[in-house]
This record gives C-alpha cells, sequence and structure tokens, in this order.
C-alpha cells in the first residue's frame, strides 16, 4: 500500500467519523427543541392520576393603571435614578413574592424611608413598566 493510498484512507475514514457525529448532532438538536417548547407537568405519586399541566403563568395579566397594595422590606435605595428595591410578599392579582426593584413616581416618597424599613406600598402597572405611586414606613408596633 503506497503512502497516498494510506493517505486517503485515513481522510476517508476521518470523514466518515465527522459525518456522523454531525448528523447525530443534528438529529439531538430538535429533541432538545421538543423538550424545551414541552409544559412541565407535576409529578404525581399515584400512578392512576393524570399529572396536571403547570401553566406557564401563573399570575393573571394585570390591569393596567390600577393600583396594587403590597408589603416589604427595603434593600436598596437609588435616590439618583428614583427607583427602589423591594424583597415583597405576593402582590394579588400583579406578581408573586420575590425581590424586585420598581421605579417611583415620585422621588419624594424616599424621603421618609431607608433600607431595612418595613413598608407599605402601592404600584401601578403602566405599558411602560411598574411603579410605585404610595411608599410608607409600617409601624413597628404590629
Amino acid at each position: 500500500m503506497s503512502l497516498s493510498d494510506r493517505t486517503f484512507q485515513c481522510v476517508a475514514l476521518l470523514l466518515l467519523i465527522l459525518s456522523g457525529v454531525s448528523s447525530s448532532a443534528c438529529r439531538q438538536a430538535p429533541q432538545a427543541e421538543k423538550a424545551a417548547a414541552t409544559p412541565p407537568v407535576t409529578v404525581s405519586r399515584n400512578p392512576d392520576e393524570t399529572p396536571t399541566p403547570i401553566p406557564n403563568n401563573p399570575m393573571p395579566s394585570p390591569e393596567f393603571d390600577r393600583p396594587y397594595p403590597g408589603t416589604g422590606t427595603i434593600l436598596i435605595i437609588n435616590r439618583k435614578e428614583g427607583w427602589v428595591e423591594i424583597k415583597h410578599g405576593e402582590i394579588k392579582g400583579l406578581m408573586p413574592a420575590m425581590e424586585m426593584e420598581f421605579w417611583i413616581k415620585s422621588r419624594s416618597l424616599l424621603d421618609n424611608v431607608n433600607v431595612g424599613d418595613q413598608v407599605d406600598f402601592t404600584v401601578v402597572e403602566t405599558r411602560k413598566g411598574e411603579y410605585i405611586t404610595k411608599l410608607k414606613k409600617t409601624s413597628t408596633d404590629r
């Protein structure tokens, strides 16, 4: 066997291997997309029970310009840019409990609160985002 025959065989074998790798990678992509597109289901410990799909968005769509009351703890105050980060409980009809930055409608709302304060607030959803329109430190007597 000459050197060129041996080189040809090595190149042919390499191409065969590469085509197998690339074709298996191409076959895996649609399966991954299909898995990502399939909504998750709850796990049932009872094999006779049909799992219930988990909704993609468990919260209803908010109504624009409606006030939603909330309570939480101030984590960050950015007076310069006019926003505050609050760790809040569920805001019924708007969002689950989480830590979130909210724009402040008026920077004067930040005058009587500090980081660490427990606060009651009102947030309004607009087409531009969520804005806090009322912000008040809760009394410590609760």
